[in-house]
């Protein structure tokens, strides 16, 4: 009975146990981040007194005999309301951003990913009966309207975009147009002047 069991043991030993790795995201900016890993969609809330954290358990194989089969790719998505990725020279931002990366997940590690803000922003939420056909932008040197949406907002909807916030050598004034499905535009939120990193202007059509 105990030759059995040993080799029970055994076999288990050989077949190998599954690994994990895990990544842990923290949102250290005041608003909404989203990541999507392995096909599943996450939204982290932000927090304007505390960092908010959540970790992602990924598969990382078999390990056997105490040797593991080494980290796994990841893909990952990851954006905020007022967060994106950022290259870097020597740990210095260069501002060129991007929201899709491929991460090396070590079994039985935890990847850290602080989230700090990048951007200024501004949400649009429709509390109006008429849908919100048009919402855009423009700038105090941009006479060109920018586009925020590509499709009619309901009622209940929202929308939100990142914007270059402004320093204490580029300050940046917007202006916001909001046209409704009645052919109303509503310009009233005009010259909004020095967003600044991690300030969200919130607008509620109603």
């Amino acid at each position: 009975m105990k030759i059995m069991l040993y080799l029970s043991l055994l076999l288990m030993v050989i077949a190998g146990c599954s690994t994990e790795g895990d990544i842990r995201f923290i949102n250290r900016t005041n608003h909404d981040l989203f990541f999507n890993i392995k096909g599943n969609d996450y939204v982290l809330a932000g927090s304007e007194t505390e960092d908010t954290e959540m970790t992602i358990s990924v598969y990382t194989g078999k390990e056997v005999l105490f040797i593991d089969e080494g980290p796994r790719e990841v893909d990952l998505h990851l954006e905020g309301e007022t967060f994106m990725m950022q290259y870097a020279i020597n740990g210095t931002p260069i501002g060129e951003y991007y929201t899709d990366t491929t991460l090396n997940v070590q079994p039985g590690k935890t990847m850290k990913i602080y989230c700090d803000p990048t951007h200024a922003g501004v949400k649009l939420i429709n509390n109006s009966i008429e849908s919100v056909v048009g919402f855009s932008y423009y700038t105090d040197d941009l006479d060109s309207l920018i586009t925020m949406i590509d499709t009619p907002l309901q009622l209940g909807d929202s929308t939100w975009s990142r914007l270059k916030a402004s320093s204490e050598i580029d300050s940046i004034s917007y202006s916001f147009l909001i046209e409704f499905e009645n052919g109303f535009i509503d310009s009233s939120y005009i010259n909004i002047h020095d967003l600044t990193l991690d300030e969200q202007f919130r607008i509620v059509a109603e």
